[in-house]
């Protein structure tokens, strides 16, 4: 009996061993296999950085001149035609601008028609202004060319005068009343 037991001893022994011989053969058959990183397997380089310059557009300041749209607020006597041609546009490039405007359609007085850039500021609203000349006696005048950001305070503080007196020179100007971009303010000197 006792050879029995050595028999079977070994015999667990050995199927122990071989598993475990096993165990470490299947270990490394799927441990996973790592490269090192030579020098050679990147390479390294310098930044470029790249400058582009772009001259501005020029453009040039025409006197008169619409540059941004702005709504006329139609007035007895207006009508499509008669604002294309006080605004020195087409009847087209109007009606294209006010393709979604409810007022251009049955043009109510005290609506808005909107003027779009490009349009002349009609003669009389803004260039008939003396420049440094006599409008009355103690009083001077000037002119301002409305520009993006004006508006009657703005003005009045530029030029030193209250907005009384600014609104006061310009009473039957329109530009004053849009402060259309072109558009010329007269701004009073002296004892207005």
């Amino acid at each position: 009996m006792h050879g029995r037991s050595w028999i079977l001893g070994s015999a667990v022994a050995l199927a122990g061993a071989m598993s475990l011989v096993g165990c470490a053969a299947a270990d490394e058959a799927s441990s996973a296999t790592v490269a090192a990183i030579q020098p050679t397997s990147y390479v390294v380089k310098d930044l470029v950085t790249t400058t582009t310059t772009t001259t501005p557009p020029t453009t040039t300041t025409i006197p008169g001149m619409i540059y941004e749209a702005y709504s006329h607020t139609i007035s007895q006597g207006d009508n499509p035609s008669v604002l294309a041609d006080r605004y020195s546009i087409s009847l087209q490039t109007l009606n294209e601008a006010n393709a979604t405007n409810p007022d251009y359609s049955s043009f109510p007085i005290g609506g808005t028609v909107i003027i779009p850039p490009g349009a002349m500021l009609p003669t009389g609203a803004g260039g008939s202004t003396a420049t440094s000349g006599q409008t009355g006696s103690g009083c001077t005048a000037r002119e301002h060319t409305v520009v993006t950001g004006d508006n009657p305070t703005v003005v009045a503080n530029q030029y030193e005068i209250s907005i009384e007196d600014l609104a006061r020179a310009n009473a039957t100007n329109p530009v004053y009343q849009s402060f259309v971009i072109g558009g010329i303010l007269t701004i009073p000197v002296g004892d207005c």
